[in-house]
């Protein structure tokens, strides 16, 4: 078997068996409260919660397969691939979207921090959860986080727009490629600035 078949075969088990744990976790939490609440409710939560507990999981599972991807020789990392000014390697695609996942995961945790040491998530802050329970759930809303921006940023790269890359060059191609990851974290940036500002303004708002 190929190592490109290998990291596929091992990606499709894994993000499979990963439901398993997230929902075992979360089974584990539903059981130990919502004691009073109807049996269909709780059934809801659970796969709720089960799905926010999955998502860090999957992820560290699609990060280390797209590492592994970038550093064994597979036929995939001399594609190319089009975005909306141009058209670059996939290695180079790749490699942006996972550093951007890493840093988005690093960034939530460092700025949930006070929260978790202060057993102080929102979701669950009423209820009995052990410590490392509360640890993936924290990780789920980093998820989410990681979710939004990811979403912001490749939904902006991979728009096509064929006008603005037929008739170009490779050059041109190549540079359009890096003007389009440039502009879609210029997007991202500008906002978490626009709101950033407008959590400031209603800050003042209230302190008056």
């Amino acid at each position: 078997m190929e190592s490109y078949e290998w990291l596929s075969t091992t990606g499709s088990i894994g993000y499979f068996l990963a439901a398993f744990p997230a929902l075992w976790i979360s089974g584990r939490m539903i059981l130990r409260n919502y004691a009073e609440d109807h049996r269909t409710t709780r059934l809801f939560i659970w796969l709720a919660l089960g799905g926010l507990i999955l998502i860090p999981i999957a992820d560290c599972l699609r990060y280390t397969i797209s590492i592994l991807s970038l550093i064994v020789p597979l036929f995939w990392n001399s594609a190319t691939v089009t975005v909306f000014l141009g058209m670059g390697p996939f290695m180079a695609s790749s490699g942006i979207t996972t550093a951007l996942g890493i840093v988005v995961y690093g960034l939530a945790l460092y700025s949930l921090r006070s929260i978790f040491v202060g057993n102080k998530i929102p979701i669950i802050q009423e209820y009995r959860v052990e410590k490392w329970e509360q640890g993936f759930v924290l990780l789920g809303i980093a998820g989410l986080v990681n979710r939004m921006v990811s979403g912001l940023v490749t939904g902006f790269v991979s728009m096509y727009l064929p006008l603005l890359t037929d008739d170009k060059d490779l050059a041109q191609l190549l540079a359009g490629f890096w003007i389009t990851w440039l502009l879609a974290f210029l997007i991202l940036l500008v906002t978490m600035w626009i709101m950033n500002e407008r959590l400031s303004r209603r800050e003042n708002e209230l302190s008056l």
